[in-house]
């Protein structure tokens, strides 16, 4: 754990540097809780309006977005011995757990407008300040770690397969062992307590995992006049929106996310109201996350071939096709068959979108000379967190809309229809739309050029444009 490593900007990171971030992801584990089962709970436990409860997280995003923006300027102007991300890593444990435990917690007295004033109070202490904090930190790190194009590209994917882990640990098991707690009942209010604190103390074994093996290598590869700490916010951000490549990642890693987070949620109500089978949710859950690791190892050789952009559009053809199946036949074998087809494609998404980010910040880094890792993580963390949210918000209005009541035992055809939107034609056309993104990225193949030109100090006013060094190149027969 102590070992000595290669403390070089470009150095390759070894096992421990991987085994670090793997756990890191557990730091997010308590707000993949809240994306999932927080409007279950609000619907089944409280018997909370679905609508209201939509549109309390709605408008919390408003907040969200300058935390994010905050947390990044606070994460790039840390100043510790043992970095400015990894740190976080440790400090947020006692305030994420403490916080969450409230969110899950609402006191018997209140009733109407107070409550729903009581959900927005907690919802944003754990997802403005606490989840920001963590998903900031852990995305930041993968560029404090290392410059080295090839280790980026496995730390993403360590983190695609990470959150994997943890996120079947989450969905798979969750509600099993609210029913275990609930005696036999898996919508009570002991059964989400005792089942939070199990997965509090699996977050705080894991960040407390990420802080002690993982390390930071890059403080800064530029001359200390041109550090983004010096830099003002207006020029940091003004690098970002000018950056195509890291505005086209943020859409569709939008897209992306929102199908990470949206498919567990709707998976619970198909699963429950259509197939007549709440069971099946946890098995189409793991089938799903379980098929994406084998679809991310499938992936690494195709995407080192033919690059992250056309491995993305791979995924995302392959998911739409899955997501489509049920549509056809909702015979048990094939709704399973048909996740299972999703997720390989997730698999095949997952595995660049884990280094997406990093390699456009790279990008902008060259473009404009200034760095920006801190604020464009931070952007990109908002981009998560608001997949998460909409995720909430289009689940509880499109259900609402359908006429969806959770005290009935059979639900309108309307709410059906609603469901079966939910979970069959939306995704399929957020992929769509992803795949005709995807088309405009074509980053892989000016990367390792950046990487020499950055390293050699050649940014900013001083770069150089990669079509004259294949020609200087071409030239001089390399």
């Amino acid at each position: 754990m102590f070992k000595k490593r290669d403390m070089a900007p470009d150095a390759k990171l070894t096992g421990l540097d991987y085994l670090g971030y793997f756990f890191g992801a557990g730091t997010n584990i308590l707000n993949l809780i809240v994306s999932v089962f927080l409007l279950i709970y609000y619907s089944n436990v409280l018997y909370l309006g679905l609508t209201e409860v939509g549109t309390v997280m709605a408008v919390s995003k408003v907040f969200d977005g300058v935390s994010d923006l905050i947390m990044g300027r606070i994460i790039d102007k840390t100043k510790s011995k043992y970095g400015k991300a990894r740190p976080w890593y440790a400090r947020m444990i006692i305030p994420t757990t403490v916080c969450v435990l409230l969110l899950f917690w609402m006191p018997a007295g209140f009733k109407g407008m107070m409550q729903y004033v009581y959900v927005f109070v907690t919802y944003n202490l754990v997802s403005t300040v606490c989840y920001t904090a963590n998903a900031v930190a852990h995305a930041s790190m993968i560029g404090f770690m290392t410059m080295n194009t090839k280790s980026r590209g496995m730390v993403g994917v360590m983190s695609m397969a990470s959150n994997t882990v943890f996120t079947i640990l989450v969905t798979n098991f969750f509600m099993k062992i609210c029913r275990f707690f609930g005696g036999g009942d898996a919508y009570t209010q002991k059964g989400f307590t005792c089942t939070l604190i199990c997965y509090i103390v699996l977050y705080a074994v894991s960040a407390i995992l990420a802080f002690l093996l993982t390390r930071e290598r890059i403080n800064n590869v530029m001359p200390a006049q041109d550090t983004e700490e010096d830099v003002p916010i207006k020029v940091a951000l003004l690098s970002l929106v000018q950056n195509k490549y890291w505005i086209l990642c943020n859409v569709m890693c939008l897209g992306f996310y929102f199908l990470m987070s949206f498919a567990s949620s709707a998976t619970v109500y198909f699963a429950q109201y259509i197939m007549k089978d709440l069971d099946l949710q946890g098995t189409l859950s793991s089938t799903l996350y379980i098929v994406l690791l084998f679809g991310l190892v499938a992936a690494l050789p195709v995407m080192m071939k033919i690059g992250k952009g056309n491995t993305m559009r791979i995924g995302l053809i392959i998911s739409a096709i899955g997501y489509f199946i049920p549509q056809l036949t909702l015979q048990k074998s094939a709704v399973v068959g048909a996740m299972a087809i999703v997720g390989i494609g997730f698999g095949f998404i997952a595995a660049p979108a884990g280094s997406f980010l990093q390699d456009t910040l790279t990008f902008g880094q060259w473009r404009s000379g200034v760095s920006a890792i801190g604020m464009g993580n931070a952007v990109f963390s908002f981009v998560n967190k608001l997949s998460s949210a909409l995720g909430i918000v289009v689940l509880g209005w499109v259900l609402d809309l359908g006429k969806f009541d959770a005290k009935l035992s059979v639900q309108p055809a309307s709410a059906l229809s609603a469901i079966k939107f939910l979970y069959i034609w939306l995704p399929a056309l957020i992929c769509v739309i992803c795949v005709f993104l995807s088309a405009f990225y074509d980053l892989d193949k000016k990367l390792p050029f950046l990487e020499k030109e950055i390293t050699a100090g050649r940014i900013g006013t001083k770069k150089r444009d990669w079509k004259t060094i294949k020609e200087e190149n071409a030239a001089s027969g390399k």
